[in-house]
């Protein structure tokens, strides 16, 4: 679950932030074969964002707030709520990160949007124990190119392209490992190509060890399809913590 919380709420923040934006989609997730399927939710209001989504029966959202560069995460089954700073300083893999972004000419509508399909193909060195490991990202992604040239996502955008943005969702309890903030690079790049449509990613792990071949076997597959936008008015409270949820700072 978490690997797909990363991807797929990293991946969402740089959708187009349109006065008032709702998407409307799924999600999934495959380790060790075993698929599942999730539903997701985006709303966009000005330096707001909210993602819903469900996981195993299991509601979860992540409240953004651009100008206080934070992101809470809520689970509303034990009624938590999680904050943690949206910077991370300056990504320790940033340098290491290998990307390769690719056009296909392919391209399918979404709505309004025209959605232009890209190869992706990322490496960067990780740790598996006390091996040393490269982690492999490849697959393809959907992207709106022209989501730049809109005034009205100027905020996303910027806030994307600064080096020390956290683009993925923060793990409950865990710290920005040298994995995370690799993947979180990845994100961060390819969303400052443009809006994402879809995006059909597999994660797994080369190197000469036995966590390496481990690795192997235990690879990834996420995924994320919007299927419908709307630009109906958004409430400002749907982008407030509920109330009588217990909060913990990270």
């Amino acid at each position: 679950m978490k690997t797909r919380l990363l991807l797929v709420a990293g991946l969402a923040l740089a959708q187009a932030a349109q006065a008032d934006l709702t998407l409307v989609g799924r999600s999934s997730l495959t380790t060790l074969n075993q698929p599942n399927q999730g539903r997701e939710a985006l709303y966009v209001k000005k330096h707001l964002m909210r993602r819903d989504l469900t996981d195993r029966g299991r509601s979860y959202s992540y409240l953004y707030d651009l100008n206080a560069r934070e992101v809470a995460f809520v689970d509303h089954f034990q009624r938590l709520v999680e904050r943690h700073a949206l910077a991370s300083g300056k990504p320790a893999q940033a340098g290491a990160l290998r990307l390769e972004l690719a056009p296909t000419g392919r391209r399918h509508d979404l709505d309004a949007w025209n959605c232009e399909e890209h190869t992706l193909a990322a490496s960067l060195p990780a740790e598996m124990g006390r091996e040393r490991v490269t982690l492999i990202l490849d697959g393809q992604v959907w992207l709106e190119r022209q989501a730049g040239e809109r005034r009205e996502i100027a905020p996303f955008v910027k806030a994307v392209a600064a080096a020390d943005f956290f683009v993925g969702a923060a793990l409950p309890g865990k710290p920005a490992n040298e994995q995370v903030q690799g993947i979180n690079e990845t994100l961060r790049r390819v969303l400052g190509k443009g809006m994402l449509c879809a995006a059909d990613i597999r994660l797994k792990y080369e190197g000469s060890g036995p966590m390496a071949d481990l690795g192997r076997r235990m690879a990834t597959k996420a995924g994320i399809v919007y299927e419908s936008v709307s630009d109906a008015p958004l409430q400002d409270a749907l982008f407030e913590v509920p109330a009588g949820y217990r909060e913990v700072r990270r």
